[in-house]
């Protein structure tokens, strides 16, 4: 069964108690009073829900994913075990309605679309923002939670698309652990391990770990170097009073992919494997975060919860860009470097309570939220730094670099801003079944962008915000197997920390979104397989381009698109054997209306008309498991505006043809142990894994690759 609490009854002790009780009682006879005896149950189990997701707080109350009024899908820790899915970027590949971005705006890490809006802004780990440049890791990742559709009621500023949350693993009363090795044809080698142990009455700590090296896909020379640490402390479980601190280190030094230029519309026709970089090109990542988490619990059911975080960022990035040259039929190639330092200050704080009042049940939120961040952007020297040019059939000496360990030293802009909000929501059951969920978040936000003038900072402008957003739904739960909701939310996004910056010269508002959407989700064969469906509306105005630096009416991209989408997801158990996770999305997007007339009525960048996804494993006699998957997606635009002296023009869109994509898996599972052999791309198929939404480069997927791995449990 899923979806069984976290907490497990001990009947035993509860008896055991009673009888206790009893014997005295009938010793001192009836005039003595025994004291209350009080039985707490601090046994917890491992968060194992199979293919279904479990508690969450994506909607900042604990909730069941099936009680949601919106769209929410989750991604497990079991499935990405079974599809071996190391980053956020592989396991959104179990996402439908989702595509990936290469590079977009200058931007480098993941970077994703999401029923075609932009979501490098909707980035958070455990709630808190978390929308630094940067590759991430899943070692440390319980689930990883996407809530479709305008959040910032819950969230703050953010995109039309939704929010990508990573829930990460945290300590048990439990002495369990794991640890694992993978290695791969490519080649590739990774090294797990995740401890969980008991140090006291209710105290427990935990420390997940991990070191990858080698080569994640079979494009030459594009290797990985990844080592992360995240250990955790938490006291107080089961009691009234619980306090959490965790730590969360990640390095990254990988090999940036801008893969291959669009020719005549079409990825240039070369070998798979062919890669434009060199062996120096390098990103480099350094994550540092330490939260405090402390949550105090109310004898009236209520629960008031805070959480603080410092996080910082320190990305370093030299790569080489390929683009195509049509007078000559050629390859060019372009020097480019770029970095960050990032930090962060994050305080949270959330109080709910359920009571009734007015003949009503309410479940009530209320909170609070300060953030403030800080960015300078920086350039590496470039000037002189040439590559030559290669015809379409010579293979590139990747050993060729011009970069000689100079460092980012030209100052690039920065941005500063804090951020205050207050928000507030209430769940009112008013009739049996029948729950009505109305929020509001006040945002104000205080933010300045500086330039860059002959290496010197300059203010480009302050931005002084105040806005509100929303959110509402009607539910129709008729029992604990059926939830019928139609919703509305809205976002807004004015903000210059994600370089969208708002030409006070130009007069533009801030990005407005809303959504509306009316879904249906299903529990089957008692809980076990769980089935959702949503029809929606995305609404985006006055969207910005993702590059602060360009110059006036050049940084909107549209000043009104939308998305119209039908959405269905099942995940879960058929039987005792057979486990599936699937997701199909139509998506119909269209420009509404834009400053260059020749854009509206074209279909938005990287926003295919369809994907599919689909994993299932069946377990067999004697420890046996086998599995298979397809991700699939529609055709994918990647274009431009050019101008000439007519003003702005559309130039006509490259596209990423359609693919799918074929996986396998084998593995052998005992208590103690499991083998598993993933074979990606089973059909070697030739596909584009990402787009350049500017058009002009697409990332091929990976060849056929094989990957071993060998697991130790207890």
């Amino acid at each position: 069964m899923a979806h069984k609490p976290k907490y497990i009854p001990t009947a035993t002790a509860a008896f055991l108690a009673l009888s206790a009780s009893g014997s005295l009682f009938a010793q001192t006879q009836s005039d003595t009073i025994l004291p209350t005896v009080t039985v707490r149950d601090k046994a917890e189990r491992a968060d194992d829900t199979g293919y279904q997701g479990g508690t969450t707080r994506v909607g900042k109350l604990p909730q069941l994913p099936k009680d949601i009024p919106q769209a929410l899908t989750i991604v497990p820790r079991q499935l990405m075990d079974d599809t071996n899915a190391n980053t956020l970027k592989e396991a959104l590949r179990n996402v439908s309605g989702l595509t990936f971005n290469a590079a977009e705006g200058g931007r480098v890490g993941d970077n994703m679309n999401l029923r075609g809006f932009y979501s490098f802004g909707d980035l958070y780990l455990d709630g808190i923002r978390d929308v630094a440049q940067i590759k991430r890791d899943t070692f440390n990742d319980q689930q990883i939670e996407v809530l479709r559709g305008s959040a910032a009621m819950l969230f703050g500023h953010g995109q039309a698309g939704g929010v990508i949350n990573r829930s990460s693993k945290v300590p048990m009363m439990l002495e369990t652990g794991s640890a694992s090795a993978t290695v791969g044809d490519a080649p590739y080698a990774r090294l797990t391990a995740d401890v969980n142990q008991p140090v006291g009455e209710n105290t427990a700590i935990r420390a997940a770990a991990m070191t990858t090296r080698g080569a994640e896909t079979t494009r030459d020379n594009v290797r990985v170097n990844r080592q992360g640490f995240a250990p955790s402390l938490r006291t107080g479980i089961g009691t009234d009073n619980e306090f959490q601190v965790s730590l969360y280190h990640v390095d990254v030094h990988d090999t940036p992919d801008y893969g291959i230029p669009f020719k005549n519309l079409r990825p240039v026709d070369v070998p798979q494997n062919r890669f434009y970089g060199t062996e120096k090109d390098f990103e480099d990542n350094n994550v540092n975060m330490l939260t405090g988490t402390y949550t105090h619990r109310f004898a009236d059911s209520s629960e008031l919860r805070t959480v603080l975080r410092s996080a910082d960022y320190k990305r370093r990035l030299w790569t080489t860009i390929p683009g195509y040259n049509a007078t000559t039929d050629s390859v060019t190639r372009r020097p480019n470097g770029r970095g960050a330092d990032e930090s962060t200050l994050t305080s949270q704080t959330d109080y709910t309570r359920k009571f009734e009042l007015g003949g009503m049940k309410h479940e009530a939120l209320a909170g609070v939220e300060l953030l403030k961040e800080k960015s300078d952007r920086c350039n590496y020297d470039t000037t002189g730094l040439t590559l030559p040019s290669l015809a379409l059939g010579v293979t590139p000496d990747n050993s060729a670099s011009p970069y000689d360990g100079r460092a980012c030293s030209l100052y690039a802009g920065g941005y500063s801003g804090m951020s205050y909000a207050l928000y507030g929501q209430d769940v009112m059951e008013f009739l049996p079944g029948w729950k009505f969920l109305a929020g509001m978040r006040r945002d104000i936000l205080r933010e300045t962008i500086t330039n860059a003038a002959g290496g010197v900072a300059t203010t480009k402008g302050n931005l002084d915000y105040a806005e509100s957003s929303y959110r509402t739904a009607l539910s129709w739960q008729p029992d604990e197997y059926q939830h019928y909701y139609a919703g509305y939310s809205d976002s807004f996004n004015p903000t210059a920390d994600l370089y969208q910056f708002t030409p006070t010269q130009a007069g533009f508002p801030a990005e407005r979104s809303k959504t509306l959407e009316m879904g249906a989700k299903w529990e089957m064969f008692e809980g076990d397989l769980s089935l959702r469906t949503a029809l929606y509306r995305a609404t985006k105005t006055w969207e910005r381009n993702t590059d602060v630096m360009t110059a006036s009416l050049g940084s909107i991209l549209s000043i009104k698109r939308h998305t119209d989408g039908l959405e269905f997801e099942a995940a879960g158990r058929i039987n005792s054997r057979w486990e599936v996770f699937s997701g199909v999305a139509f998506m119909r997007a269209l420009i509404d209306d834009h400053l260059n007339p020749a854009a509206i009525g074209m279909r938005p960048r990287n926003t295919p008309p369809w994907t599919f996804n689909l994993w299932s494993t069946y377990r067999l006699d004697g420890g046996w498991r086998i599995g298979g998957g397809v991700e699939a997606k529609g055709d994918r635009l990647a274009y431009g505006l050019a101008t000439n002296t007519a003003g702005y023009r559309a130039i006509a869109p490259n596209i990423a043809p359609y693919y799918a994509r074929l996986d396998g898996m084998v593995s052998y599972e005992q208590k103690a142990y499991t083998l598993r052999l993933n074979v990606l791309n089973l059909t070697d198929k030739y596909y584009y894994d990402s787009v350049y939404e500017n058009g002009g480069f697409a990332v091929p997927g990976t060849r056929r690759t094989f990957q071993l791995t060998m697991e130790y449990k207890y």
